[in-house]
């Protein structure tokens, strides 16, 4: 059996999904285990578990052909439908300068797809989303990682009390907005007025992983 990995899943429906919401599996791993060495066919067992609780969350089974043509074979359930899904993810490998190979997947993503049509980007994670049938790559599912959540709701905060700061007001987001400076027009006070809602509602809404008002 592979080594069973910390894994999470769980979303927020309509959020964009972070790569920490996937199971990953990461090519350094098997790097690491001496799995992709030339010549090389292994098969068994890849598991997920849970870091808090250690319960396995998924298994997988795999095929590393290290032959003619490196690939690896993927065979697993859809968490839905159950369906069985069973396809290669070829692998290719590149030579830094400070010499030896690196190893790469090639991203499968459109695996419904003509060849032509599908990714192919050479990546070292791919992912499976929660519901999705294959694993593909940080680009084609579009993921973010929550710290980028984290730091806009981060940013977006910070511009929102820098308007009441500009106003007069402090920076506690309380629900008394600043009076209008008295020199200030209206048109301009309501438009920072609506802006620091903006920044604040949508630093709330990042930070609680909801989807955007």
């Amino acid at each position: 059996m592979g080594n069973e990995n910390s894994g999470r899943w769980s979303s927020v429906a309509g959020a964009k999904t972070t790569v920490e919401q996937c199971y990953s599996l990461d090519i350094l791993d098997w790097v690491r285990q001496g799995w992709l060495q030339p010549g090389m066919c292994r098969s068994g067992v890849w598991g997920w578990r849970n870091a808090s609780t250690g319960e396995v969350l998924r298994r997988m089974g795999y095929c590393i052909d290290m032959r003619d043509h490196p690939h690896a074979r993927l065979v697993y359930q859809h968490d839905v439908t159950g369906e069985l899904l069973d396809y290669h993810i070829p692998l290719v490998s590149t030579r830094p300068n400070y010499g030896g190979l690196r190893w790469w997947f090639l991203c499968p993503g459109g695996v419904a797809l003509a060849a032509s049509r599908r990714c192919w980007r050479r990546v070292r994670k791919l992912y499976l989303e929660p519901g999705h049938k294959y694993f593909a790559c940080r680009h084609c599912g579009d993921l973010s990682y929550a710290s980028q959540r984290e730091d806009y709701a981060h940013r977006a905060m910070s511009k929102a009390q820098a308007i009441r700061v500009r106003l007069g007001g402090s920076a506690a987001m309380s629900p008394f907005f600043p009076p209008k400076p008295k020199r200030m027009r209206w048109k301009t006070y309501r438009r920072l007025q609506a802006r620091s809602e903006e920044l604040w509602v949508g630093s709330l809404r990042a930070a609680l992983r909801l989807p955007p008002g």
